[in-house]
């Protein structure tokens, strides 16, 4: 029997030096099942020599991830986290009605 794990979101920044960490965290069969995707942390407003990385996906898997890269990520304060993601969702809201639009 599967236990429900609800999902969750996390953001962390990443050193963009570390970019090649991205490949291995995508290819873990945990962590690869989970959504992460990438943004530049200059767009929002954060250090321009870091990569945004969002995660969502089950709880465990981010303890997961956090276990095995916790060297490489550095998570964002829960404040910031929220308003971050926010304005991801609002831009992904636009980019959609953008695309209904074209193809609607």
């Amino acid at each position: 029997m599967e236990v429900y794990s609800p999902i969750v979101y996390a953001l962390y920044l990443l050193k963009k030096s570390d970019k090649p960490a991205i490949g291995k965290m995508l290819a873990d069969d945990i962590i690869g099942r989970q959504a992460i995707s990438e943004k530049d942390a200059a767009s929002f407003g954060l250090e321009d020599d870091k990569i945004l990385l969002l995660y969502e996906g089950s709880e465990d898997a981010n303890k997961r991830l956090l276990e095995l890269f916790k060297g490489n990520l550095i998570p964002l304060e829960k404040v910031k986290a929220e308003e971050v993601y926010k304005l991801i969702k609002d831009e992904d809201s636009r980019a959609e009605g953008g695309m209904g639009f074209l193809f609607g």
